[in-house]
């Protein structure tokens, strides 16, 4: 699941928002004979693949180990994955897509690879070493920045429950050292999170954080851990936010910010943070004589990535039909690209999430491919970089080697090695009028299961991509666990027979997809989507009081000002007041929208029932249109 979306616990960020070239298809896939079985042409400096029969058992592990370095974007293991991948496909006879060479849907990727040289942080004339002391945060601006320091508690303002961190104190121009979460009671739960919701509120947020901070006129923010809450570590450059900060905003060790506070004569870290919690008063103040600067320098890096393909053709009328199975094979990489668990360069493996869903997209095409030909072809792909924001599927949808109006259903596998009590999550089952029929079907036979977690097509995982253009999705799931997004998500973690029950169960439902009656997307059903709640803090939290309905466009490229959206979910307030995919949103009420993070503040700040006039940009036109919004459900 994405990294833009999902922490550790299940988050969505931003979810109360919501929630190449040309090629033509062919009324058919040519058929052909399963073929001997050839080696994958990149190779990894150790470790080699399995010579397989695309057993999850061998695939998973060689997918999950070392060698393949996380499998993280702009990485040689990513390329050696997809290479083994394709290599799966050809030994069991299955064909490229209609029109395409091989098995690779290639294109670029422009991404943020970490700090750049010129990213600096000291403490009066003591520079700080990057990675060891500091590090930037992928949201922030590229900014140098110099001024007094300020200690702000927990940099949290609250006026709805009379809080606030910068009441009675000048930051402007300075910079603000702010701990992260909010205060807590003795019974270390959040003073400001939704009374009996365990977690924390959103001014818990990075954003919220960094939007307290300039809107005070602070120079720069340094975050840090307050003590005990968690380890002194770091959190690796991660695409925490789809956009920027207006202040350049960074993290700093413990040792850096009592370095700091022992200066100044200030009492250290941990007290303060004691003394905070314990009166739910601020302890907010100059630090006297002290002062930081710093830069912050981000590079980017364009990746060169790939989608791979096959399929497996159909038989009769139904031949030019499509049902497309997938999982994405990418992960976090190593430390520094992705993940917030280990330190610098440890390898987040990645074995359910998801080699387990390639894995058994691998089993499946190699059973299938030794079956009798099926009704419908069906389509196998591997999508990459949608840890990144679910770019791999958007790029298909937005060039698609067969026409999209073609594709009857999607079936998605992200993270099914992780069985337990045999239940496996379903999400997606009432965008088709007989979905539900089949699933019954499919597991009338089978030991595992069912849970639903949203009818509807909207979730953080590659189907979204198809059920955004009214393709009926279905999303197989086993749920969140403690080694999500960390180095220790191994294979030796994985629950193998729960992943053959897995396939067994996805084969069924598969024959009954290639046989089922054409059918519409319901749209309807799109009001019950997959709902993860939490904040991007990496910590669990409670859902937003209200909804407003769009769904952004993490997947664009295009550098500009606002939010940009790829649709509305049906039902929600964006879609009554005519919201529709490419706007441009420029205004919430009185708040500019400068990036998401804007739009997700403006929208904590709202109640059910309030009407807000959004101002956007459609084609070459401002409109604005008058939006009421409604209350979260579940």
């Amino acid at each position: 699941m994405p990294v833009r979306w999902i922490r550790s616990g299940f988050l969505l960020a931003a979810w109360g928002l919501v929630a190449c070239g040309s090629h033509s298809a062919p009324t058919s896939v040519p058929a052909t004979e399963p073929t001997t079985r050839s080696a994958p042409t990149a190779e990894i400096a150790t470790g080699a693949p399995p010579a397989t029969d695309a057993d999850p058992k061998d695939a998973l592990p060689y997918l999950a180990s070392d060698a393949l370095q996380g499998r993280g974007v702009g990485l040689p293991g990513l390329d050696a994955a997809a290479q083994f991948i394709a290599g799966e496909f050809a030994a069991d006879g299955l064909r490229p897509l209609p029109g395409e060479a091989d098995f690779f849907q290639p294109f670029d990727y422009t991404t943020q690879a970490g700090p750049g040289p010129k990213t600096a942080l000291a403490i009066g004339s003591q520079n700080l070493a990057l990675d060891t002391d500091y590090l930037p945060m992928r949201f922030s601006i590229e900014e140098r920045f110099a001024g007094p320091a300020v200690f702000a508690g927990y940099g949290v303002r609250a006026p709805e429950v009379g809080y606030d961190d910068y009441d009675g104190i000048d930051v402007k121009g300075k910079v603000v050292i702010a701990m992260r979460y909010e205060p807590m009671d003795a019974r270390s739960q959040s003073r400001l999170a939704t009374s009996g919701v365990s977690g924390w509120s959103d001014h818990a947020t990075f954003s919220a954080k960094a939007k307290a901070a300039a809107d005070h006129g602070a120079a720069a923010l340094l975050l840090v851990n307050p003590p005990d809450s968690q380890p002194d570590l770091l959190i690796p450059f991660s695409g925490t936010f789809s956009g920027p900060s207006t202040i350049p905003v960074l993290q700093i060790k413990q040792s850096v910010a009592n370095r700091l506070l022992a200066a100044a004569g200030a009492p250290d870290l941990k007290t303060l943070r004691d003394q905070i919690d314990a009166s739910f008063k601020p302890r907010s103040m100059e630090l006297k004589d002290q002062t930081v600067a710093g830069e912050v320098q981000i590079e980017s890096m364009t990746a060169h990535v790939k989608n791979v393909m096959a399929a497996l053709p159909g038989t009769g009328a139904g031949a030019d039909e499509f049902v497309v199975v997938g999982a994405h094979y990418d992960h976090l990489g190593l430390g520094r690209l992705g993940g917030m668990f280990g330190p610098p360069g440890s390898i987040y493996h990645g074995a359910d999430d998801n080699a387990s869903g390639t894995s058994t997209v691998l089993e499946l095409a190699s059973r299938l491919a030794h079956a009798p030909p099926p009704p419908r072809t069906i389509v196998f792909i591997c999508f990459t970089a949608e840890e990144e924001g679910l770019i791999g599927s958007q790029y298909f949808i937005k060039h698609p080697p067969v026409s999209l109006d073609k594709i009857v259903a999607m079936v998605n596998l992200d993270m099914v090695g992780r069985i337990r009590q045999q239940t496996l999550y379903i999400g997606g089952q009432g965008t088709a009028k007989d979905f539900d029929a089949i699933l019954l079907q499919a597991d009338m036979d089978s030991p595992l299961k069912l849970k639903s977690i949203g009818r509807g097509g909207m979730g953080p995982s590659d189907h979204m991509s198809f059920a955004q253009r009214r393709i009926p999705v279905m999303f197989f799931f086993s749920g969140i666990h403690a080694d999500y997004h960390r180095p220790t998500d191994v294979a030796e973690k994985i629950n193998w027979e729960g992943i053959g029950e897995v396939a067994d169960f996805t084969a069924k439902v598969l024959e009954g997809l290639t046989k089922m009656p054409r059918q519409p997307y319901l749209v309807e059903a799109d009001k019950d989507s997959m709902h993860l709640f939490g904040s991007p803090d990496f910590g669990p939290g409670p859902a937003r009081r209200v909804i407003l309905g769009v769904i952004p466009d993490y997947a664009s490229q295009e550098s500009r000002v606002g939010v940009l959206i790829s649709g509305t979910t049906p039902g929600t307030p964006a879609d009554a007041a005519g919201l529709r995919q490419g706007d441009l949103l420029v205004q919430f009420g009185p708040q500019k929208l400068e990036n998401l993070m804007d739009l997700t503040q403006a929208l904590a700040s709202c109640k059910p029932g309030d009407r807000v006039t959004i101002k956007l940009i459609r084609g070459t036109q401002t409109l604005s249109f008058d939006v009421t919004l409604a209350e979260r459900k579940g």
